[in-house]
Parts: C-alpha cells; structure tokens; sequence
C-alpha cells in the first residue's frame, strides 16, 4: 500500500470518520469500517453479508483474542505497514498469524511468514520452541522441518531454556524425537524428569505397588543400605526401612515458583500420567549411558521399577567396554 493511502486509512481509526460497525473484544469496542475489514479478512466479510444479524447491528463480539492483539490486527487491515509487524514480538506474531488463519486474512498470514523466515536464521531458542509448538497445532509440516532443522542444530546443554517446559505434552515428546543424536541421553533424560516433575505426576493405584519400597514389615528395625559397586558391595546401617529407595526423584528442588523470573506455566496443560511418563521414556536408549550417569539419574528415580532399573544396569554393564564387563562379572564377597 501507498505510503500515503496507509497515513489516510489510519487517520479513519484516529478520528473515526464514517465508521458504520463495531469489534467488542473484552470491555473494549474498536469503531470499523465494514468494508476495510472485509477486504482484510474473509471472515469479516461473510459476516457483514445481509442474512447475518451482525450486518443489521453492526456489532460483532470477539471471545478467542485479545484486545491487544486485535487492535494489531486492525492497524494491519487499515495500513498493511510491515513496519509495524517487524517491531512485534515472535509470541504476538504468532498469535497474530493464528488470528489470520481464523479470520482467513491472507495477506497478514501471508506479511508474518515472510517475518518468520527472516527472523528464523538469529531466532533465540525460546522462539525457535513457540514457533515449533504453533506449528504443530496447525499441522504445518514444512514448517515443522524447518524449525526442527534448528532445534536440532542449536541445541547444546547451556541453551535449553525454561520455555521447554511449558510444551504441551505431545510437542514435548516430539521436541525429544527431533534433539535424538544431537544432545546426549543423559540430557534428554534430565529434560524428561523435570518437565515431569513441574507438571506433575499421577500414578495409577496398580502402579504405586511397584515403584514404592516398603522395607522390613517391622518398622523399628533396620535395613543396611546397600550400594552395589562393580566388585565389591558396601553397607551403611544409618537408614531405616520406612524410608523410600530415593525420597527426591526430582532435581528441580530449586525451583522457585513464587520468583517473577521463574518458569510461567500453560494454564491449559495437564498433569501428566503414568503411561505418558512411559512413552517419552521409551525414547531413551540407557545402553548409551556410562553406568555412573545411569545411577545417578534413572537409577536414583521413581519413574522407573526396580526390575526395569536392574535390566537396563546389567545391559549397560554387558555392553560396555571389555574392563567394564570383567568387573561387572566379578562376584561379590
């Protein structure tokens, strides 16, 4: 658009000339013009056809947006300044692109696309993620190989941000199938234990018998603790047997909610349950951990029973190196 149509059209929204609808969003009404909404955006046109009653009142109420965001809109449908777009941030660029494909408004999905892609090259982390969730809600795939491309190029353990977590769960797994060989499972691992811990972990009933150790029946008494190292086996008498394997599965104890700069979680996500828990954990494969980093991880953890622990320690322990495997045979005194 001409520069100086643009400064015409916006001058219409400053002094609100020959206004003939109304956009309510919240408490507020934004004064419009049928005609310019309607070349924006297919829907506003259906919407001012005779046969609707927002054509006879010319009001038409918006619930899924914000008053911010549709007054973003609205500068773009009486400007089409990019200018504009440019100085938005990559959360309001998406959720104006959503709008778009709402409203079925071309030429704006078509401005914040073209942003994207020069953005995408110096895009941070946390961005790269928001534009990997979004793109998985519209079932964009191209878009999604683009941005997994980045993610997958990007990704070291210093640049994992805490927007991770706020994934919906089925994006979080496959964000943990995109970064598979690019980061270690150690990593991937640590990435799942905490998104599980922030959003909470729900076990079935039939479940809690497995992952709980109960001890001796008689509560006074005493368990040794038994640390099993290869060849030899230590024993410490300090713990009591009402005492679970590992009372804090959870690294995360430093997180602080109450801290303004901490995590801000999606109202919409869910606690996360039990066979969830094991889908994302089948994506690790443990037989590439060293055996220290299996222990101190899915070994101290309660996401996994004893027995599924001791298989993969004892397959870590076969497959490693020929020195490993010697010490793992040993036998114990």
């Amino acid at each position: 658009m001409e520069s100086w149509l643009a400064h015409s059209y916006k001058q219409l929204l400053e002094e609100d000339d020959f206004t003939d609808c109304c956009v309510v969003v919240g408490t507020r009404r934004f004064p419009c013009h049928k005609v310019i909404l309607g070349v924006a955006s297919e829907f506003f046109k259906r919407t001012f056809q005779p046969g609707f009653a927002e054509a006879k009142t010319g009001d038409v109420t918006l619930t899924d947006v914000t008053e911010d965001i549709f007054e973003k809109f609205r500068l773009y449908a009486y400007s089409y300044d990019r200018t504009l777009l440019n100085s938005y941030s990559n959360q309001d660029m998406i959720t104006l692109k959503e709008c778009a494909n709402m409203w079925i408004s071309e030429p704006l999905k078509k401005a914040c696309e073209e942003i994207f892609r020069e953005r995408l090259p110096r895009m941070e982390y946390s961005d790269l993620l928001l534009y990997f969730e979004h793109a998985h809600h519209i079932h964009d795939t191209k878009l999604i190989r683009e941005i997994s491309s980045n993610l997958k190029r990007n990704i070291s353990c210093n640049t994992i941000p805490e927007t991770l977590y706020e994934l919906g769960s089925d994006v979080f797994r496959e964000f943990l199938k995109v970064i598979e060989n690019s980061s270690t499972e150690k990593t991937r691992y640590d990435i799942i234990e905490k998104y599980v811990a922030i959003h909470g972990f729900v076990l079935n009933q039939s479940d809690l018998n497995k992952w709980e150790f109960h001890g001796l029946a008689n509560p006074n008494d005493k368990i040794p603790d038994t640390v099993f190292r290869f060849g030899e086996l230590s024993i410490n008498d300090d713990k009591k047997t009402d005492e679970y394997a590992n009372p804090n599965p959870f690294k995360v104890e430093k997180l602080n909610f109450s801290d303004p700069n901490s995590i801000c979680l999606d109202p919409r996500s869910k606690k996360v349950n039990s066979e969830y828990v094991k889908t994302v954990l089948s994506l690790i494969d443990y037989t590439k951990m060293t055996a220290k980093e299996f222990f101190e991880g899915p070994g101290k953890s309660k996401m996994m029973t004893f027995e599924e622990k001791f298989n993969f320690m004892y397959k870590i322990a076969t497959e490693g190196t020929p020195v490993i495997r010697s010490l793992f045979a040993l036998p114990i005194n």
